[in-house]
């Protein structure tokens, strides 16, 4: 696609390979749903809040210590080795 030869439908693959870009979008829906899916169930009172917010909070915290870049790939070496 280096000159707009291919055709304009198609999408470079390493579009969804990126996964850094994913993962804020990822805790942000997590957030989202749970405060809606609390909404939802009527939650008043300030204790419930709390949990709530826990709820949503923490297990975006915790995926993000174990959620790791994938390792270099053999082609990724290369192109650097050939900077």
């Amino acid at each position: 696609m280096q000159f707009s030869t291919a055709d304009p439908g198609a999408n470079g693959y390493t579009r969804f390979m990126a996964s850094g870009n994913l993962k804020p979008v990822f805790y942000v829906a997590w957030v989202i749903v749970v405060g809606i899916a609390a909404i939802a169930i009527g939650v008043t009172s300030v204790l419930n809040w709390i949990v709530v917010a826990c709820a949503a909070i923490v297990p975006p915290l915790i995926v993000r210590q174990f959620w790791r870049a994938p390792e270099q790939t053999m082609s990724e070496s290369i192109h650097e080795a050939r900077r």
